[in-house]
């Protein structure tokens, strides 16, 4: 029997098959959101192109909160229900979770990846892990590891207060404020955050986050506060939620704002951002971070959640 795995993007949908409880990863797909109409049709187009007739199992991950077996994408303008999904596919069991939800199941079977804090201890085995996300959006997934089996909460982190500890913090989040009327940590720490960073800092109007990477690479002064100022608030938001989680199995970054910033994390202070001082400096200091490697993380946490669920 074959079952379904998925990730539907606020731009991109990406389906692969499990055969006999085995990611097939020559069977992976990636499809363009704008050539259809809804995600069923996106589903139903993978199935026909795969020649598949009979599912046991589907299980995606969405890039919105699912509440109720029924989710809408946060920057896209779809919505899917576990009812849908069934009827559309033929599975008798089907599952959607949120795609970080779905990423961090597969975080425990993770190998690789480019470690940037030099910790006391190596990842302790089976311990909790946590990934940061930071793209188009940001979120945060939290993989517990219990008698054998993972298990990872829904959480939409991205959208929690965004933490303000100096003047510069305090100014940057008036700023938002006056722009969006609310200031998650998502303002900054996403790529349209980093945008806005430069915005802040005295870059042009029209930008991408991308924009920004090249800018700082190139001298651009305010690229380069920008940049810094995220790589700030990110180490102090991996060692608050550290504190809250305490991954001794690692924090992994990824996203492709997250990888982008990879190479100027210790140019411009993580380390020692994240390893604070104060009382807890030690557990800040047991907690390996890395950088993820560039894998398909939501399809292998659907096909590891199939494979526990069997």
């Amino acid at each position: 029997m074959l079952d379904l795995v998925g990730d539907i993007g606020g731009t991109n949908c990406r389906f692969a098959l499990m055969r006999g409880g085995v990611l097939d990863h020559s069977s992976q797909r990636s499809y363009a959101n704008a050539d259809f109409p809804a995600p069923t049709d996106a589903v139903q187009h993978y199935l026909s192109e795969m020649r598949v007739t009979k599912l046991r199992r589907a299980c995606l991950g969405v890039a919105g909160p699912v509440q109720q077996g029924r989710a809408r994408l946060t920057n896209y303008p779809w919505t899917i229900s576990e009812m849908d999904l069934a009827t559309c596919c033929g599975a008798a069991d089907v599952r959607l979770m949120n795609d970080l939800q779905a990423q961090g199941y597969a975080l425990h079977d993770l190998v690789g990846g480019v470690s940037i804090v030099d910790a006391v201890a190596h990842p302790a085995p089976n311990a909790t892990r946590m990934l940061v996300a930071i793209g188009t959006g940001m979120n945060v997934a939290v993989a517990h590891s219990l008698d054998g089996r993972v298990f990872v909460p829904p959480s939409e982190s991205g959208h929690i207060a965004l933490p303000v500890q100096d003047e510069t913090d305090l100014a940057f989040a008036r700023f938002v404020q006056a722009e969006l009327g609310h200031c998650p940590v998502e303002a900054a720490l996403s790529g349209a955050g980093l945008a806005r960073l430069w915005r802040f800092f005295g870059g042009p109007d029209q930008a991408e986050g991308t924009d920004v990477i090249a800018a700082c690479g190139a001298g651009d002064k305010a690229a380069e506060q920008a940049v810094q100022r995220q790589v700030l608030v990110l180490a102090r938001y991996c060692a608050d939620l550290g504190l809250v989680h305490l991954p001794f199995g690692g924090i992994y970054l990824s996203g492709s704002v997250g990888w982008a910033l990879a190479p100027w994390l210790e140019t411009f202070g993580f380390v020692s951002a994240f390893q604070r001082p104060g009382p807890y400096q030690p557990l800040h200091r047991a907690m390996p971070v890395s950088i993820a490697p560039r894998i398909e993380l939501g399809l292998a946490g659907c096909a590891a959640w199939i494979a526990q669920a069997c």
